[in-house]
């Protein structure tokens, strides 16, 4: 299923399409440490200069920040949670939002190193 992507790095965004192999956009990366984005265009941070691709190989761990949008997952393996809200700093960027946990769980003492943390 193709969907659109978008992304930020420490120095540019990225904007595209990928085929997601996955139910969600965060189980698509937690699987894979690189995919193909088609229809690429890079935009850098400190000038706005604009690089565009057919298609290109990006590296999960040079992202900082993806936004997901649909598919949400399914619906019938979705369960009832609470939302914590967190501000965070990931490389040059302070992200808010929510963190989404069942209500006898402490989202904030969940393992430090986790490669995808998700937000709403």
């Amino acid at each position: 299923m193709q969907v659109p992507f978008e992304a930020y790095a420490d120095d540019c965004s990225f904007s595209g399409e990928v085929a997601m192999t996955a139910d969600r956009m965060s189980d698509f990366l937690a699987s894979t440490d690189e995919f193909e984005v088609l229809n690429l265009s890079c935009r850098a941070l400190d000038d706005g200069r604009v690089v565009e691709a057919l298609y290109a190989p990006l590296v999960r761990d040079d992202l900082c920040l993806v936004i997901a949008g649909e598919p949400r997952g399914r619906e019938d393996l979705r369960i009832w949670t609470r939302q914590f809200a967190v501000v965070a700093k990931v490389g040059p960027y302070t992200v808010r939002g929510y963190v989404h946990a069942p209500p006898t769980i402490d989202p904030l003492k969940l393992p430090a190193r986790r490669s995808i943390v998700a937000l709403t």
